[in-house]
Order: C-alpha cells, then structure tokens, then sequence
C-alpha cells in the first residue's frame, strides 16, 4: 500500500494525475470559455453590414446599352437574379433615353423566364416609355419575378 501511495504523490507532483474534480472543472471552464466567446461573437456576426440583405438583394450583372436609330433612343440595363432553394426570381434595373426630338419615343419591352431546351417560358412583361428629349428616365426597376433570365427590347416608336 505505501508503494502504492507513494506513485500516487509521484504522479500528483508531477501533474500526471489530476482528480475527479480537477477534471470537471477544467470541462467546465472550457464549456464556459467557449460559450462566452459564442456569445460575443454572434451579436457581431449577426450584424455585419456584408450580412444584411444579401438574399433579398441579389447578384446583378454589369451595365449594358441598347441603341437604336443611330442612338435616337437608348436603354442603359442590368439583370439581377436571386436564388432562395429551387426558388429562382430575376428582375431588370434600367434607364430609358429618347435622345431625338423626331416625334418618337423609346419603348422599352421587359419579360422574365426561362430558356427550357431551348424554348422560352415567359412568366411576366411589361411596356415601358419614355419620351422627354431633355434627360432620361428615373431608375426603373421591375421588381422579382420568378425565371432565370430577363428579355430586355429596345424600340423607337410614334408616340
């Protein structure tokens, strides 16, 4: 028994041999650590300007131009898409110019779908003009609508 109890000091010194409770309150106190630094980093996370928003905004392309008639009207467009499970949604932001006082205004027709083996499927579109000569049009944006991809035409008509 001595032999016994004397390993055991042996051991204690030398920090190889830890008690019951030693242990549970080095558990403890890692679980406490950890939950602590959980906590203080959550709020953070949850708060990140990069966070806000980004399913709801979207991923948009690069502007593009659409002319007609030797630029007498004009069309400056982007398409976003957003993806929420198999829930695809598009939408086009753009700006209309009617740059000739020639009686005409540009028309721009918008539509979202998709392309399906090579067919389109339409799922909404709309008209819109814009006739002043002076600047172009307020942002115009078509809000979502469900599709993978936006038609964007550009015309200059009699108005």
């Amino acid at each position: 028994m001595n032999a016994r109890k004397a390993n055991l000091r042996t051991l204690h010194k030398r920090g190889d041999l830890r008690t019951p409770n030693v242990g549970r309150r080095m558990v403890l106190g890692a679980v406490a650590l950890a939950a602590a630094a959980t906590a203080a980093l959550a709020p953070a996370a949850a708060a990140s300007p990069s966070n806000v928003g980004t399913a709801a905004a979207g991923a948009c392309t690069g502007w593009r131009i659409i002319q007609v008639n030797g630029n007498a009207a004009g069309v400056k467009y982007r398409e976003c898409d957003r993806y929420s499970g198999l829930n695809t949604q598009t939408k086009a932001q753009f700006y209309i110019w009617d740059n000739r006082h020639d009686g005409k205004v540009a028309q721009v027709y918008t539509a979202t779908g998709s392309n399906l083996n090579g067919a389109w499927h339409q799922t909404w579109s709309k008209y819109y003009a814009w006739g002043n000569e002076s600047h172009h049009s307020p942002l115009v944006d078509t809000g979502w609508h469900k599709g993978h991809d936006v038609k964007v035409l550009l015309k200059a008509v009699r108005g």
